[in-house]
């Protein structure tokens, strides 16, 4: 089984499909009301960047960027299906991201998760991101955490 890393569209019917899947996550860990207050994070028109991950033509996880100013790019809408994980899956969508920062000029990253979302945490601190203080719309915000690559 190889696992493929694809450029898509944001409007990609495999890329919106794995988009809904992790949104029905959001909505059944934290409520619908309370994923509802960070849809504004995850506009796909704003991403400058989307990937998917295909295991055998299967789609099974994405993953995008957004500049979030002039000087950083943002990870945003990591996600790999449960039935895929822990077979390396992210970290091919996450070099893939990494990646075309790197192309665009772009020398390090940040990312925000839920705060309770300890497995999320490991996998982005195995990948080089450390916790920082929160940024923008995120700052005391107590149900999430942000971190930040320095060097991609």
């Amino acid at each position: 089984m190889t696992i493929k890393i694809e450029k898509v569209a944001t409007t990609h019917p495999d890329l919106l499909e794995l988009i809904a899947e992790l949104n029905d996550f959001f909505n059944e860990e934290w409520s619908t009301e309370i994923a509802k207050g960070y849809q504004n994070h995850h506009n796909l028109n704003e991403m400058a960047c989307a990937v998917v991950a295909y295991e055998d033509q299967v789609a099974i996880g994405c993953g995008c960027w957004k500049r979030l100013d002039g000087q950083i790019p943002e990870i945003k809408r990591m996600y790999v299906k449960p039935t895929s994980r822990g077979n390396g899956a992210a970290g091919k969508i996450m070099q893939a991201l990494e990646r075309d920062m790197l192309e665009k000029g772009y020398q390090q990253a940040v990312l925000e998760t839920g705060k309770e979302m300890v497995g999320a945490i490991g996998f982005y601190e195995s990948q080089g991101y450390q916790i920082i203080p929160n940024y923008g719309e995120f700052i005391g915000d107590e149900l999430c955490i942000c971190m930040k690559k320095e060097s991609l």
